[in-house]
């Protein structure tokens, strides 16, 4: 139910279905587990948390977690006098740009987390917002017309690669893998081969970047994608940096039936174009605007 309202762009409704997630035959399928002490941190509820502590944990996959993170600023608006994020250590030096943030931890077991008066999931926090005071509520728009954040939120200093696009022909794994991805000879008749791999398992017929660690730490991709002309990818979380980054990006995407709600009605990210299967023809025109 909750994607049924979210595909449709009914997102208050979609997101207070998609509190569900938290029953716990799904629970039990989180890749990050979380062992919940039975008194705290307590989960939070919307209510107010002046001179409190919470954490929050990333939830699922890297693009879910860069499309949500634009949400934690949220908490400092709600008076939190400390924001823990809980993430796994190749989105700490990325999220650690962000000023709403105090402290990142990747222990689940014991640490900062479990100090913290409140806990939430970070894919909980546009429910909550639709459930905050005005004043809050305004400043973190979720509409077909306007979500917070579409320009971009993240930041980085560019690299001294050569300019060139960057592609990503492979989604991440999972039951969705082969039929969000392209095969890398599609890709390459699309962009053709003077351009950048950026599949962190493979680099195909392109470019591969400076062996440098950007495949086990996203800021280092951060950098390499502001000093490129732009990015072409499946769906994927390359899709959701680029976007969170403000860098100009087409977003491959996969039959209709299996298009993500995210792609769907509003503008998450400025920067991003999507073309369905019968418009790759696209690409080189986009590619040469770029």
């Amino acid at each position: 139910m909750a994607y049924e309202h979210l595909h449709a762009g009914r997102y208050p409704a979609g997101f207070r279905q998609f509190e569900w997630r938290w029953h716990p035959d799904i629970l039990a399928n989180q890749p990050i587990k979380y062992p919940r002490e039975p008194a705290k941190p307590a989960t939070w509820r919307g209510e107010s948390l002046i001179d409190k502590s919470i954490v929050v944990q990333m939830e699922q996959g890297f693009g879910d977690i860069f499309m949500y993170a634009r949400f934690l600023p949220f908490l400092k608006v709600m008076g939190a006098k400390k924001v823990v994020v809980m993430t796994v250590p190749a989105n700490i030096p990325l999220l650690g740009q962000m000023e709403c943030i105090d402290q990142l931890t990747n222990l689940t077991e014991e640490g900062p987390g479990h100090e913290c008066d409140y806990w939430i999931g970070s894919m909980s926090l546009p429910y909550y917002i639709d459930c905050s005071p005005k004043y809050a509520k305004s400043l973190f728009p979720i509409t077909k017309d306007k979500v917070v954040g579409s320009e971009g939120y993240f930041d980085a200093a560019p690299s001294c690669i050569e300019r060139k696009i960057g592609v990503n022909w492979s989604a991440s794994k999972g039951s969705l893998r082969w039929i969000k991805s392209v095969s890398v000879e599609e890709m390459t008749e699309l962009v053709g081969d003077d351009a950048y791999s950026l599949n962190p398992e493979q680099d195909g017929n392109f470019r591969p970047l400076p062996n440098d660690g950007w495949k086990q730490d996203w800021s280092i991709t951060a950098k390499h994608m502001k000093a490129m002309k732009g990015v072409v990818t499946v769906d994927t979380g390359t899709a959701h940096l680029a976007g969170a980054l403000g860098v100009k990006c087409v977003v491959l995407l996969p039959q209709e039936s299996f298009i993500c709600w995210r792609w769907k009605n509003a503008r998450w990210y400025d920067s991003v174009i999507t073309l369905r299967q019968d418009e790759y023809h696209k690409v080189k025109d986009l590619i040469r605007r770029m």
